[in-house]
């Protein structure tokens, strides 16, 4: 209203000297226009009758013409004036504050009030997404753009609230159900309370699919399920979350923006009004003759000029100010006399602010108006590059002892064991015992503590569904329970019954000739014989002695191998291990589980003699085929793919401080895990001494710091070479001073440095309200979980308990720092990082907070205040990590909270060792154990179990091959069925399911888990939206096997009942941003500056959830394949995710075409989720983003046919110069060619000759027994940070081959001159 004031008064001034120019003189114009601005109608200010006066006498006129003249203008532009009514609204001679002032500071206050009420965490979009939701603020990326971007977008598109309300109430009441079976598909509208996030939608309980029977049990059990998880899932609708505003409720976006303008309209009048008074009092003086001072200097012309200039900005002063100042007029007695034209003109005001508001974001988005980049774009390449590669000593191959695979190893002999003594892969006594398997292994190995009425206390520890867990264990296969059926016996069901020519099949190779006298014949002694390369002889602990037991045993390590020498590893040839070990065992079971054979399409194996030569694939689908038949071999019995997930070097050195400051506990880190962690930290030590943040960075304080402190705890003496080489490394750095602040924080639990060294992590953070603009519970919740028990930590200054006796802390103390430990000024180090670690160096800001914090922890002035308060902090703390620890059946949701929430128990429970909290902690700490070839590794998750079998079942579903495959594709099944979070009888059982209710959700910051699949296993609890997507796109697929849906009908299979599906769908609807796109666990609750605020210096981007394009695409193809499927669910909504998830991704799109791929390296794979995602959203192969896309690809592919990248891609953000030239094949890589030609085939490239050269490539590449040679890492997360995927290089190659027979034809793997011929 303000500016249109300006506007209109702005074009009077204009015409009114024009106008007077026309017929008058100069002097005239300047006699006119002081006559003008004499008008006054401000009577209760005396200066205007001096004014009137002192101007009229230096024109030699007399007052009344001066008013006369102002009146006549003035008749000719009226004044704009507002009805009586309103008149009493600004401050009256009886009244010292304005009411609407009043009435404003109240309505602001009173939101607020609201929003930390209704909207008590920044998470309230956990509900159904309407069809109307963010269509009037979708403004391209405004809502994750920059300051300016959200401050706009704020004000333009999060207004129109009560329009969009009210719309959502048309929906409501126009909306249809339509029944489906005896499942009710929701509205197309929501009902308004729930809009508002105020209460659940009770009437619809059906969305939730609580009020239908749970586990089989009837309609009388289901009917007591409280109401608060009944309709937890439709609680809220679209205007639960305002990613734009985080915490603020939606019931208070429009009184708090309205509030704001009527503040800022009744000050900007008080401004104008003194504004007014001091122009007056100084116009009067330099127009009066008579006044003294530097007024009398200056010349009579310029003050005329002054005068004139004065007396325009007093005319339009004075036009604003009359739709104040004029309702003056009208006296009022008293304040109360106001208040009801108050409300009148506040409601007024709102109405109109609010349809200005829904008309101008409507003509932006019109108009194409775009604000500043959006912070979900990951911006250009960086300026500075990483030039330094590790180090490593060429040509050493290390080698697994016999001692450490069996397991007969102490801590007290590490100095003499032999590390380059050779031992077969077969030798090992380490196995993989997955699911029920599992847990029979874990409780086993708890089962010495007992109840006081003798029952198994473990057991009822081990909570959460077991499908999908994997440990290394020592000990034998433990018996199921009566109650459990095993996945063996599963498997054995599904070869019965699933598809029973399998018994006919077997029947007749029975018969065959008994003088066969291949090793694998079934007439052999096969059971047995497989089973001895696993069986030894418990005295002597060796092996029995068989050759054809060697002969089978030489054959699968060759097999396992991936093209490498069996169990060696050489770093200087490639850090990334082949998973020999965990493959050996899988081949080996399948063998023994079918009597000797191999798949069909590998079988020449057992005919095959060392001396014949290869038989490579003639087509592309013969070489997807082996390839297909080769992966069957690895598949668990529970139907997951397990694998090497490492990498990272910093996290097992967090697991050994947590079991060193717990007092070493066994049961938790054994001799035999100690001896192969140390092999892991020795043989990935690089030459100078110095370990990386991951397998291939080059070294860095990070990692060498962390890991030389691991080595030590783990019994590494220090007059070893590789301590020696190690500690000289860090001590010509620096010191540990110089490490990074994760590093110094695990140095400050065990005692190795001072907490003065560490910056605070203040943990009555958590206690500003949820609307405070930077709250934790607005960050990222990788971010979030790991500070917060840092928070715990740090508040509560934890340090092990025998730091200051115990010899080998001391000894640290000595060995880590270039000074004497006691002389360090610890205050001055804490913002000391060596360059090699600083990724994401400390912004200013950011340091000068942390210096404040640092004033706050250790000033005493502050003491009083801060012991007031960080009681409550650290309770709050602990109540959210049980809550955390509980939902994830104490799992967690990464490595490093794992181990940070674990000693907080531990710290909780007065250092208690078997309070039942801390044995659940250590009861989950094998489920992040590796063991492979380069010794034990704590992986970045529990495992990939579920991210990898959705993309190995769609790989296979592609290829056309589910039914040829029959019970492969029936285990995944299975497997997808038993992972789907909160949505079976057992994951529903745990107490993981009690939080999923609102309040729960609400008070802990969770989006809504029950229907999401999670990357790892249901018992982890985390849903992500690419997993998801992907988990649904894998069960959609399998919809399409005939012997899986026959399966599913005889009830062989358990059935996904379609309202599972919908809750996935639900799941990804709720995830979806307000740019369009989709993060990874929840929406974006923050802002960018929150990047400002990173403490971490080695990682990039991990403060806010931002959208991905690898997150969009799979989110948005997961929601068009539902849709083929079923086409009357949530129609409207589910169109409108998938046009607006498409213009995010074009947003993001670089302009040389390429994709930028956030979750691994790194442009090959952004490009194949960029492509495949507008392809599936309907957008046409010949568009221009998908076209430019194509050609960049091209541009990028090498001499040799393929593609190539390694971690330098991500690191830089600029495709890596020399490719994969490390660790691949002449720069190429297998799985970067293999997305390269996902994206291209995806797009229907017409260079068919560069595809055919892609696949040629994938098809040389591959191994005779159908697998593909590991190469360079392929994951990476935080942008600076890489981590193994074994799985990608058997999946990829499989998926690539079959697409680009599907869209070019067989013959597109053939080589030209053999296709000419033909």
């Amino acid at each position: 209203r303000i500016i249109s004031c300006f506007v209109i008064v702005a074009f009077d001034n204009i015409y009114l000297v024009l106008s007077i120019m026309e017929d008058h003189s100069p002097e005239t114009v300047e006699q006119v226009m002081a006559e003008a601005a004499l008008e006054t109608v401000m009577e209760d200010l005396p200066t205007a009758a001096i004014l009137e006066e002192t101007t009229a006498a230096a024109y030699n006129l007399e007052p009344a013409a001066v008013i006369e003249t102002s009146t006549s203008t003035c008749e000719t532009f009226p004044p704009l004036s507002l009805p009586t009514p309103l008149q009493p609204l600004f401050s009256t001679p009886n009244t010292l504050i304005s009411p609407l002032f009043v009435l404003a500071v109240v309505i602001m206050f009173l939101s607020l009030l609201f929003a930390q009420k209704f909207s008590r965490s920044p998470l309230q979009q956990i509900g159904h997404v309407g069809p109307r939701g963010r269509k009037y603020h979708s403004w391209n990326e405004s809502t994750t753009g920059g300051c300016g971007g959200r401050f706009i977008d704020w004000w333009i598109f999060g207004g129109s609230v009560w329009i969009r309300a009210a719309l959502c109430l048309w929906d409501g009441m126009a909306g249809t159900h339509s029944s489906d079976g005896d499942h009710h598909q929701e509205s197309s509208g929501e009902n308004l309370f729930a809009c508002f996030g105020v209460v659940g939608n009770k009437s619809d309980k059906s969305a939730a699919g609580e009020s239908e029977s749970i586990g089989g049990e009837d309609k009388k059990q289901s009917e007591n399920i409280p109401d608060h998880l009944a309709h937890a899932v439709s609680s809220t609708g679209i205007l639960g979350f305002d990613s734009s505003l985080g915490g603020f409720g939606p019931i208070c976006l429009a009184p708090i923006r309205a509030s704001v303008f009527l503040i800022g309209w009744c000050s900007v009048c008080s401004f104008l009004k003194i504004t007014y008074n001091e122009l007056v009092d100084f116009i009067t003086k330099l127009a009066d003759p008579a006044s003294a001072g530097h007024f009398q200097q200056i010349p009579s012309l310029y003050r005329d000029k002054i005068i004139n200039v004065v007396a325009s900005i007093l005319y339009f002063i004075q036009d604003v100010m009359k739709v104040g100042n004029d309702l003056v007029e009208k006296k009022s007695d008293s304040l109360g006399d106001a208040w009801l034209p108050t409300i009148a003109y506040a409601i007024a005001f709102i109405v109109v602010l609010e349809f200005g508001m829904y008309l101008i974001g409507n003509a932006c988005m019109l108009l194409k108006i775009y604000v500043p980049m959006g912070i979900s774009h990951p911006g250009g390449a960086r300026p500075h590059k990483i030039v330094r590669t590790p180090q490593w000593t060429e040509g050493k191959e290390h080698f697994l002892s016999q001692k450490l695979l069996s397991g007969d190893y102490s801590s007290s002999s590490s100095s003499s064991r032999d590390v380059n003594e050779e031992s077969g892969v077969l030798s090992s006594k380490w196995r993989c015992a997955v699911a029920h398997d599992s847990h029979q292994d874990t409780i086993a190995k708890f089962n010495y503590i007992k109840s006081k009425e003798g029952d198994d206390v473990s057991s009822s520890l081990m909570t959460g569904e077991p499908f999908g867990r994997q440990i290394w264990t020592l000990n034998e296969s433990q018996p199921s329970s009566d109650k459990e059926v095993s996945e063996d016996d599963m498997e054995n069901k599904l070869k019965q019954e699933l598809v029973p020519n399998l018994k006919e099949e077997k029947k007749e190779e029975e018969e065959k000739t008994e003088d066969n006298n291949n090793i694998f014949s079934p007439l052999s002694p096969l059971g047995d014989l497989v089973q001895n390369i696993f069986s030894f002889d418990r005295d002597n602990e060796s092996p029995k002695e068989d050759p054809k037991q060697d002969e089978t045993a030489k054959l699968i390590e060759t097999i396992a191998s991936g093209g490498r020498n069996p169990m060696a590893f050489d770093p200087s040839k490639n850090p990334n291990s082949c998973d020999q070990i965990f493959r050996a065992q899988m081949i080996s079971s399948y063998l023994e589980k079918n009597d000797g054979k191999f798949p069909e399409d590998i079988a020449y194996l057992q005919d095959k003699g060392e001396s014949d030569e290869a038989n490579p694939p003639k087509t592309a689908i013969e070489a997807a085929k082996r390839g297909v038949a080769f992966y069957s071999l690895l598949q668990s019995t529970d139907g997951h793919w397990a694998g090497d997930y490492g990498g990272p070097h910093f996290l097992l050195p967090g697991l050994v401080v947590s079991w060193y400051v717990m007092g070493c506990p066994s049961v938790m880190i054994s001799p035999p895990q100690q001896a192969l962690m140390l092999h892991y930290f020795k043989v990935h030590q690089q030459a100078d001494g110095g370990w990386g943040t991951h397998i291939e960075s080059p070294s860095t304080m990070f990692g060498a710091v962390i890991c030389y402190l691991a080595a030590r705890l783990l019994g590494a003496h220090k007059d070893e070479d590789w301590i020696k080489s190690g500690r000289d490394f860090i001590q010509k750095e620096g010191g540990a001073v110089m490490t990074s602040s994760w590093a110094k924080f695990w140095l400050c639990l065990v005692g190795c440095m001072d907490w003065k060294g560490h910056n605070s992590v203040p943990p009555e953070m958590w206690l500003l309200p949820n609307w405070f603009p930077f709250h934790p519970g607005r960050m990222w919740c990788h971010c979030r979980m790991v500070y917060l028990p840092m928070g715990y930590l740090y508040g509560s200054r934890f340090i092990y308990s025998q730091a200051e006796t115990d010899p080998l802390i001391e000894e640290l103390r000595n060995e880590l720092y270039c000074e004497p430990y006691d002389s360090i000024e610890w205050d001055r180090t804490r913002h000391l990082v060596a360059s090699m670690d600083n990724y994401s160096p400390i912004p200013t800001f950011m340091k000068f907070a942390q210096n404040c914090l640092s004033v706050y922890e250790n000033w005493k002035i502050f003491r009083p205040f801060r012991d007031a308060i960080r009681k409550a902090g650290l309770d709050f703390c602990l109540e959210y990590m049980r809550a955390e620890d509980l939902q994830t059946n104490f799992i967690d949701i990464g490595p490093v909270n794992k181990a940070l929430n674990m000693v907080s128990a531990f710290h909780s429970a007065n250092n208690d060792i078997n309070d039942p909290a801390v044995r659940s902690h250590m009861m989950r700490v094998p489920d992040y154990l590796w063991v492979a070839e380069d010794g034990m590794k704590m992986q970045g998750y529990n495992g990939s179990q579920c991210w990898d079998t959705s993309f190995a079942i769609q790989a296979v579903w592609e290829c056309g091959l589910l039914d040829k495959f029959p019970i492969l594709s029936a285990k995944v099944w299975a497997f997808l069925e038993r992972t789907q979070i909160l949505s079976t009888e057992c994951s529903q059982s745990t107490p993981a399911y009690q939080y999923e209710s609102c309040d729960s959700r609400d008070k802990f910051y969770r989006h809504v888990s029950k229907g999401g699949w999670p990357f790892s296993t249901s018992a982890h609890g985390w849903p992500i939206s690419d997993c998801t997507g992907e988990g649904l796109k894998g069960v959609l697929a399998l919809m399409d096997s005939p012997i899986v849906m026959d399966g599913v009908k005889r009830g062989i299979l358990k059935d996904i009942e379609p309202r599972r599906l919908y809750d996935a769908v639900n799941v990804i609807l709720t995830l979806q941003n307000e740019d369009g796109g989709w993060a990874t666990y929840e929406n974006n609750r923050g802002f960018g500056w929150y990047e400002e605020l990173n403490p971490s210096e080695v990682f990039g981007d991990i403060m806010i959830d931002y959208s991905y394009v690898e997150c969009s695409m799979a989110s948005l193809t997961a929601l068009a394949d539902f849709h083929e499927k079923y086409p009357d669910h949530r129609t409207n909504e589910i169109t409108f995710a998938i046009k607006r998830g498409a213009e995010f991704m074009k947003s993001i799109q670089r302009k040389d075409g390429s994709w930028y791929g956030s979750w691994a390296c790194c442009f090959c794979y952004g490009c194949w989720f960029g492509i495949e995602g507008l392809i599936k959203s309907g957008e046409s192969a010949s568009s221009p983003a998908i076209q430019k896309c194509c050609q960049y690809l091209l541009s990028q592919q090498r001499a040799n046919g393929g593609w190539g990248e390694d971690f330098t891609s991500c690191y830089d953000k600029d495709y890596a110069a020399n490719g994969m030239q490390s660790y691949g094949d002449d720069g190429s890589g297998v799985v970067n060619t293999a997305w390269a030609l996902m994206a291209l085939s995806a797009a229907k490239c017409n260079d068919v000759e560069a595809v055919r050269k892609g696949v040629r490539y994938l098809m040389s590449r591959q191994l005779d027994c159908g697998d593909w040679p590991q190469e360079g890492i392929a994951g990476v997360f935080n942008r600076a940070c890489g981590i193994t995927y074994t799985a990608y290089r058997n999946v990829f190659p499989i998926w690539a081959l079959g697409r680009c027979v599907a869209t070019y034809g067989d013959n597109i793997g053939k080589d030209p001159c053999i296709k000419e011929l033909e």
